[in-house]
């Protein structure tokens, strides 16, 4: 249910950024880092900026691609104040997808 009401995991970038990596709006791409990767749905528009990309939590690993959710890039080590988590901000790459990816 929730997947039907939320849509497939997705990953919002500008047009700038996916035309330099060859992405187009609705293509799967591999979002990764040094921790881990997630598979996503590429959503190109210019409301976000450059050298951003945005994938909003909510996402179950049973019902993602590959299993792996954008909690595979956070970090998991706490804020210094308050203990809190951390998943507001992790530094990523993005590229499309492969058929070994999903």
């Amino acid at each position: 249910m929730q997947r039907r009401v939320q849509g497939e995991q997705a990953v919002t970038v500008h047009p700038h950024d996916a035309a330099e990596r060859g992405i187009t709006d609705g293509q799967y791409v591999r979002v990764f880092n040094d921790r881990g990767q997630f598979v996503a749905l590429a959503r190109i528009t210019d409301e976000i900026a450059p050298g951003v990309v945005m994938a909003p939590m909510g996402a179950w690993r049973k019902n993602a691609k590959g299993h792996a959710t954008v909690n595979a890039v956070n970090p998991f080590v706490f804020a210094d104040l308050g203990n809190a988590p951390t998943f507001s901000d992790a530094k990523v790459e993005i590229e499309p997808a492969r058929a070994g990816d999903s």
